[in-house]
């Protein structure tokens, strides 16, 4: 076979072949127990085919498998072993698709800096599966509580990085570079206004159409600009289609003031722009300003 079996697939293999040994709950080291006119030879020809094919699959993938987690080659064949060895008991082999997802899961948490006692949560995990019935209530609230906690980890998480971010020399330096580049435009037209948000603006045409407040979709005609005049995005004459919860939080503020066939510029703080995070695709960074000359030609 030519083409590279993915871990996916190779797992889905590993399954079938399972499934046609233990679908009926009982195997042995012989053929299955049921009337067949293959040969002993045919079987034995085609378990060294399949694992020969199998193999090289999972030797494929070894690699990049082993970059990842660092596994060894007996450790994968100490895995397939124990499945292959509760052939017998379709319980075992459900426990160990419960517990690799389980398992998984821990992993994901330790992304988040939370680090699992897996005793604690094994003897948790079976004091409630061992329980007579279900209380669909307690049940509900269990994993209201854990997911909860770790939302809350997640946000504190996030706060933490922002806070880190916005602390930078660049960041600084950008919000610094963004506050002047308003003040000498504002100097220059004393006609703009400031929002209590920081949003400054100056509105040529509020439009005489269908208000932007309360709508959804729209179709806009603008350039989205960084303060040193590079472009960020420019549509064209007939404009882009999208949606006021798509934008940045302050070019929505803005949009709110027009109506059909209205015209502005403004000039959003990156608080209220990008944040923090900014772009790095299209080479915004954190907290810079982004200024905006838009007209609005549609809006539903």
């Amino acid at each position: 076979m030519k083409k590279l079996f993915t871990a996916a697939c190779v797992a889905s293999l590993a399954l079938a072949s399972l499934s046609s040994c233990c679908g009926k709950g009982s195997c042995s080291t012989d053929a299955c127990a049921s009337d067949t006119t293959v040969s002993q030879a045919i079987n034995d020809s085609i378990s060294i085919a399949q694992g020969a094919y199998i193999g090289q699959a999972v030797l494929s993938n070894y690699p990049m498998m082993k970059s990842q987690t660092n596994a060894s080659k007996e450790d994968i064949i100490k895995g397939v072993q124990l499945v292959f060895g509760s052939c017998n008991d379709q319980g075992t082999q459900i426990g160990v698709q419960f517990g690799l997802q389980m398992l998984n899961e821990m992993k994901q948490l330790e992304e988040y800096g939370i680090k699992v006692d897996r005793s604690l949560m094994i003897n948790n995990f079976k004091k409630a599966f061992l329980q007579d019935s279900i209380d669909q209530e307690a049940a509900q609230r269990a994993f209201a509580a854990y997911q909860g906690m770790v939302n809350r980890v997640q946000q504190e998480n996030k706060a933490r990085e922002e806070a880190r971010i916005a602390a930078s020399p660049e960041a600084k330096a950008n919000v610094a570079a963004g506050e002047a580049f308003i003040a000498a435009a504002v100097e220059a037209n004393p006609e703009m206004k400031k929002s209590d948000s920081g949003l400054v603006y100056l509105i040529e045409a509020v439009g005489e159409g269908a208000p932007v407040e309360g709508a959804t979709r729209l179709k806009l005609k603008y350039t989205e600009s960084k303060i040193d005049g590079s472009e960020i995005v420019k549509t064209s004459d007939t404009g882009r289609t999208t949606y006021i919860n798509n934008v940045t939080p302050g070019f929505a503020e803005g949009l709110k003031m027009l109506s059909k066939g209205g015209k502005a510029k403004f000039y959003v703080p990156g608080e209220i722009a990008y944040g923090v995070e900014g772009i790095p695709s299209r080479n915004v960074g954190p907290n810079e300003t982004i200024v905006y000359d838009v007209e609005v030609l549609e809006v539903e």
